[in-house]
Order: structure tokens, then C-alpha cells, then sequence
């Protein structure tokens, strides 16, 4: 399940790109209690965090975002919840 997040803020993939980078970091995620990697890829403007039950990806492109969330199996049951926070905090930035 992915969920798309159109771009209000912002005009084109680099700078949505840019303001999530800056704006979900680990430090961010630590507020949740999530230790979580990040790897982030300039050149194509996506997003993987990877922690103890979950890889998340975030691509974006011309005028939305997509986010991918793949959860382990204890996790499932949050997913949407998950998703839905994600998604307030992304479109915030977005």
C-alpha cells in the first residue's frame, strides 16, 4: 500500500526532495522512538529508512510524492495509522 501526497508548497520533485530531507531526519524520528538508517539518493530524489520492522520509501516526482511502507508482521496492524501520520507530516512540508 503506498499513499501519494500532492505538492502544495513546493513546485518541482528537487526542492519536495530538499524539505523532507531537511525536515525528517533520525533526530526527528527519535522523537517517535523509532531508531530507523537513512540513506538518501540526490540524483534520483527518493528516500529509504530502514529500522526493526519496517523499510519505508519515499519517491518523488514531478508533481507528488509516493510513499511505500512494508511493515513486519507485529507491525501490520499500525500500518494505517502509520501511514496516515507520515502523510500529515510530509504534506506539512510538501
Amino acid at each position: 500500500m503506498s499513499v501519494k501526497i500532492n505538492y502544495s508548497k513546493v513546485d518541482n520533485p528537487q526542492d519536495a526532495y530538499a524539505k523532507v530531507k531537511e525536515n525528517i531526519t533520525p533526530e526527528t524520528m527519535e522523537r517517535y522512538k523509532v531508531n530507523a538508517s537513512f540513506d538518501y539518493n540526490d540524483s534520483a530524489n527518493k528516500i529509504k529508512a530502514k529500522g526493526k520492522g519496517f523499510e519505508l520509501n519515499m519517491d518523488f516526482h514531478s508533481d507528488h510524492a509516493t510513499i511505500n511502507l512494508e511493515l513486519s508482521f507485529l507491525l501490520k496492524a499500525f500500518k494505517q495509522k502509520i501511514l496516515d501520520s507520515l502523510e500529515r507530516q510530509i504534506g506539512k512540508v510538501i
